[in-house]
């Protein structure tokens, strides 16, 4: 199976796959460190967060009276953080000399209400409830509508990019922001198009998604034809 789908805690659980007692055995394992670094390290721009909060806007506006409480709380969170998020970009962002520089989480997460959100259980909301799934499918839905009657004005065009699947993406950017700091960076690059203004999470450290792997399966093995230095590989998991 390709890198992502086994190196990927989410994914496996999505797949109902369990590492437990089974051998795992890794090819062209010389590409694992690159593979679980690049896999963890997530990128979002100002009009990706614009974006969900405009689909979750639509979500809410139509199921608004049919949520829990609990889930219309939940719900509630995610558009707070989305909305944290994106001042920090309007503004702090744009404000600085350079064109891009470092940021700390705390700093991102410095909107109304914001400060009260259990990080930890949201994302376990986020995960079990489907939540960015359910939304996506939703607005998708009501866009293909739209754009059935044939019309292709400037209203429908803008619903279809609306549409485009993003929140998904988004919610892995918030789980990265329960990692600890020695595990990776927070950056942030402007952009001349302010839309394009942007927040990167760099993964500096491997070894943590790894091993989950190692210590779940009888055993992993590493194999390719460029293995050296093996010592990198082994100190990692």
């Amino acid at each position: 199976m390709p890198y992502p789908l086994l190196l990927q805690k989410a994914a496996r659980e999505a797949l109902g796959l369990s590492l437990k007692d089974h051998v795992v055995i890794i090819d062209e394992a010389h590409n694992l460190m690159d593979a679980i670094l690049g896999i963890y390290t997530i990128e979002v721009s100002l009009a990706q967060l614009q974006r969900a909060r405009e689909q979750l806007t639509i979500y809410l506006q139509k199921f608004r009276n049919k949520l829990k409480g609990k889930n219309r709380v939940y719900v509630t969170q995610v558009v707070r953080l989305l909305d944290s998020l994106t001042t920090y970009l309007r503004t702090s962002g744009n404000e600085q000399k350079s064109a891009s520089g470092n940021v700390q989480a705390v700093d991102l997460l410095q909107g109304k209400g914001v400060d009260q959100i259990n990080l930890y259980k949201l994302m376990n909301y986020l995960q079990e409830s489907k939540l960015a799934r359910k939304v996506e499918g939703y607005v998708s839905h009501e866009t293909q509508k739209d754009g059935s009657s044939g019309s292709r004005n400037e209203t429908v065009k803008k619903a279809h990019e609306i549409a485009m699947p993003v929140l998904t993406h988004i919610q892995s950017f918030f789980h990265v922001l329960t990692n600890p700091d020695r595990e990776g960076r927070f950056f942030f690059t402007t952009s001349k198009d302010p839309h394009e203004t942007k927040l990167k999470y760099l993964l500096l450290d491997p070894s943590e998604h790894f091993r989950e792997i190692v210590e779940d399966a009888r055993a992993v093995i590493l194999a390719g034809g460029t293995m050296s230095p093996v010592r990198t590989s082994t100190s990692h998991s």
